[in-house]
């Protein structure tokens, strides 16, 4: 091979070089862009499972003020009888509303169902908690 013939090849060989980095640069970017475009149409889920979450968080609290209220007022056996239901507010979540069933299943043992309602985006939110006290 002449030198000509030689420095035309690796003056080729350079230029196939260059193409190929620009290729894969445009790859790259392509990837990039679908990934953040797959980002995108997963946040709103992710943004709806959270604020689901963070209310079943705010019932949660809810349910256990009002099953610590109630073992400690009824829970004694000295203390006022124990009623079949019970209904109220909570003052730290004023959007929620709360009723509880009790029935004695034993001697001294009560059956707690707590109902927690609130309007949440537009609709009823509607959640039970169960537990259980007994008067000592």
């Amino acid at each position: 091979m002449t030198k000509s013939k030689t420095e035309k090849v690796k003056k080729k060989e350079r230029m196939n070089k260059r193409g190929v980095t620009l290729m894969s640069v445009l790859v790259a970017l392509l990837i990039l862009a679908v990934g953040i475009v797959a980002l995108l149409r997963v946040y709103p889920v992710i943004d709806k499972l959270s604020g689901r979450a963070q209310t079943y968080v705010s019932l949660s609290m809810i349910a256990d003020k009002v099953f610590t209220v109630i073992e400690k007022v009824y829970g004694d056996a000295g203390g006022p009888p124990v009623p079949q239901f019970l209904s109220g507010v909570d003052e730290d979540f004023p959007r929620y509303g709360y009723s509880v069933r009790m029935r004695q299943e034993k001697q001294g043992l009560y059956e707690t169902e707590v109902e927690i309602t609130g309007k949440e985006e537009g609709k009823i939110e509607r959640e039970y908690f169960y537990g259980s006290f007994r008067r000592q």
